[in-house]
C-alpha cells in the first residue's frame, strides 16, 4: 500500500478537523487484514477503548452520504459545491492508496468496503470506512469529541 498517499490523506483530514473548529477528529490508518475484514478490524481495535457496535457494506453512494452526515455537517463551511469537492478529494485519496498498489482492483465497487460504527469514552461516536486491499486495509476514521 502506498504510505505516501495515506500520509497525504491524513494531512488533508487534519485540515478538515480545523474546519470543524476541532469539534471532530478525522484520520486514516492502515492495519493488517489477516482474517475477514470485520474480524481483522475488531482485532486491530482490541487494544483500544473502542467498542464496535455495528457494520455494513458501503459503496460510493453510501460513502458520500456518510461524509455528508458525519464530516461535512460539522464543518464551518456551508458551500455545497465546495463540500462536494472535499468528498471527491477524500474518495480520490482512498482510491489512490489501493490503485498504486494494484491498479486493477476496486474494493469499493466490488462490495468489499465496510462501514463500522463504534463508541468509546474518549469520543462519543466513531465512524470508520474500511477498505481492504489484499492483506492490508485502509481505515478512514471520524469521531465527534465529547
Amino acid at each position: 500500500m502506498d504510505e505516501q498517499a495515506i500520509q497525504n490523506l491524513d494531512g488533508y483530514l487534519l485540515s478538515l478537523r480545523r474546519l470543524s473548529g476541532n469539534a471532530c477528529d478525522f484520520w486514516v490508518e492502515i492495519f493488517d487484514c489477516t482474517h475477514d475484514v470485520e474480524c481483522s478490524f475488531r482485532d486491530y481495535l482490541s487494544d483500544r477503548d473502542i467498542l464496535v457496535v455495528g457494520n455494513s457494506a458501503i459503496g460510493y453512494r453510501e460513502i458520500d452520504e456518510v461524509l455528508g452526515r458525519e464530516v461535512f455537517s460539522k464543518l464551518q463551511v456551508h458551500d455545497k459545491s465546495l463540500l462536494k469537492l472535499f468528498a471527491w478529494d477524500i474518495i480520490e485519496y482512498l482510491e489512490m492508496s489501493y490503485h498504486l498498489m494494484e491498479p486493477k482492483i476496486n474494493p469499493i465497487s466490488e462490495g468489499a468496503a465496510r462501514l463500522f460504527t463504534a463508541e468509546s469514552t474518549q469520543h462519543d461516536k466513531y465512524i470508520y470506512i474500511v477498505v481492504p486491499v489484499f492483506n492490508r486495509a485502509v481505515a478512514l476514521g471520524m469521531a465527534s469529541r465529547v
